[in-house]
């Protein structure tokens, strides 16, 4: 690999997970200052608020992967009126999308007391954060523009720089409401004002670097038919997955008879999972280039390698992600919201154990994206999804918050099904079991050593320092198994580093 591909690579994977860590850890330090702040209802009504809308992001459509491939290819190619006529296309699609999104926004402002089971007054309070998110949806749906041409030019870590900006700005709004004593109205309309700030420093250096030349709406619908096209299949595929992930929270706030506080015990524990997931997606970021070239020079030996090694070196580094929360997932709750939630460990637990099995399958998934055989990926998706709705909305009078996290984890398990039985053997041609055995070893024993941890009974007062403690014990005595089963020797993964620094 060139010395210029190893620095973008780099630089993007850096800026990434720094943008990310901060902006964990900036919601691990506000959830809980708005949550006792605001109150649990209140703080519910924000979370409905906010997975009303993330799911009204549906209408784009797969815009954002198609656009950005296609960008990338005339990039290259040095065709910058063309980039430009689509990209002010692309423009006026994302004003209709947003015009749409604020008419949906809107109308649920006027009937949605007929969905939602709250009370008049908490209605009107939902009402207002509805009006605001369509005032702002607009800027917010075209700012996607400018994103997808810097990610096509190579500037993702610019990008990460600047949403690492957002997330300390975030923070900064949180201390003024808590100083300042201001509502949850005046609350979100900052938080609302923050989220749109990309859209400058985005078009100036959309503008700089020759992307686009104004924000005058173009109207260029041959040239942007082949993105539209091909973001359309993209469409078809991931809509029972986001539908699957989004609608958790929705159906909790429908079917629960807990009111407002399940979608605040929801949205405790959903940090930790998405944390994980960003960092994780990251890897199928990296993958992906290779897949796509050992796929099209149907070279088997790459295939295999990413197949069989890529999953074992993925679980352990999913394992690593995951394994120190479910450790410590009581004392980590009670540090970040108090003991009152502590019961939501077990729940924590499942959800963060889910996303081992969940992640584990990146080499392979990115592998099949490759092959540009998704039908069954849509059929599969589309099972798993309406049978974890199913289960939601089923289970949440019994479990609560619990209910959610079934629904997530027989999602995984039959999405996992499918590749193991489907995809790996027959459109892979991949050996299942040695698959599988790639993942079970290292997580096998992430899990044992976890086991024995866990029957040590440490228990201190201080509880950062029980964490730490419980932690480190774990790694070094996971990272020893490893050596010792031969499952990753450490002269190897030395060797490994050395090879890629």
């Amino acid at each position: 690999m060139k010395n210029s591909h190893i620095s973008y690579f780099a630089s993007s994977f850096i800026w990434g997970v720094l943008a990310k860590v901060l902006d964990a850890l900036i919601k691990f330090i506000t959830i809980p200052l708005l949550l006792n702040y605001l109150g649990s209802d209140n703080y519910g009504l924000l979370t409905l608020a906010i997975a009303t809308n993330a799911y009204i992001q549906l209408l784009d459509l797969g815009m954002n992967t198609g656009a950005v491939k296609f960008f990338s290819q005339w990039i290259a190619n040095k065709q910058f009126d063309l980039i430009d006529r689509v990209a002010r296309t692309n423009y006026t699609f994302y004003l209709l999308i947003g015009l749409i999104n604020s008419s949906v926004l809107i109308l649920l402002a006027f009937v949605g007391n007929d969905i939602f089971k709250m009370s008049s007054e908490q209605f009107f309070v939902f009402r207002k954060l509805l009006f605001i998110m369509a005032l702002y949806s607009i800027l917010n749906w075209i700012t996607f523009v400018f994103n997808q041409l810097l990610i096509a030019d190579e500037k993702i870590a610019y990008t990460q720089k600047w949403l690492s900006v957002k997330a300390i700005a975030n923070l900064v709004i949180v201390i003024l409401t808590l100083h300042f004593e201001l509502s949850l109205i005046q609350y979100f309309i900052l938080f609302s004002t923050i989220n749109i700030i990309l859209f400058v420093p985005y078009f100036i250096t959309c503008k700089k670097n020759n992307l686009i030349q104004s924000l005058i709406p173009g109207f260029f619908w041959k040239d942007f038919s082949a993105i539209f096209k091909y973001s359309m299949a993209i469409f078809a595929m991931s809509l029972f997955q986001f539908t699957a992930t989004q609608s958790r929270p929705l159906v909790l706030g429908i079917f629960s008879n807990e009111g407002l506080s399940i979608l605040a015990e929801y949205r405790i524990i959903e940090v930790f999972p998405i944390f994980i997931i960003s960092i994780g997606g990251m890897l199928i970021s990296i993958l992906l280039p290779k897949t796509s070239k050992a796929i099209h020079q149907k070279n088997r030996k790459s295939i295999e390698q990413i197949a069989y090694e890529g999953t074992k070196y993925t679980s352990i580094i999913v394992i690593l992600l995951c394994l120190p929360i479910i450790l410590s997932a009581r004392e980590i709750l009670s540090l970040y919201v108090g003991d009152s939630y502590a019961h939501l460990s077990i729940w924590l637990s499942v959800w963060v154990a889910t996303i081992t099995l969940f992640l584990h399958g990146s080499p392979t998934a990115s592998l099949v994206l490759a092959t540009g055989k998704t039908r069954m990926l849509v059929y599969s998706s589309a099972v798993a999804c309406i049978v974890s709705i199913v289960l939601n909305a089923v289970l949440c009078s019994y479990y609560g918050v619990g209910s959610a996290v079934i629904g997530y984890l027989v999602y995984i398990i039959i999405q996992m099904a499918f590749y193991y039985f489907y995809f790996n053997q027959r459109i892979l041609e991949l050996d299942s079991l040695r698959v599988f055995k790639s993942f079970i070893s290292p997580t096998g024993i992430g899990f044992a050593v976890l086991i024995i941890v866990w029957m040590l009974g440490i228990d201190l007062t201080n509880l950062y320092i029980q964490i730490l403690i419980k932690s480190t014990i774990w790694f070094c005595g996971f990272v020893l198994a490893l050596h010792v089963t031969n499952v990753l020797k450490l002269k190897q993964l030395y060797l490994l580093v050395r090879k890629n620094k």
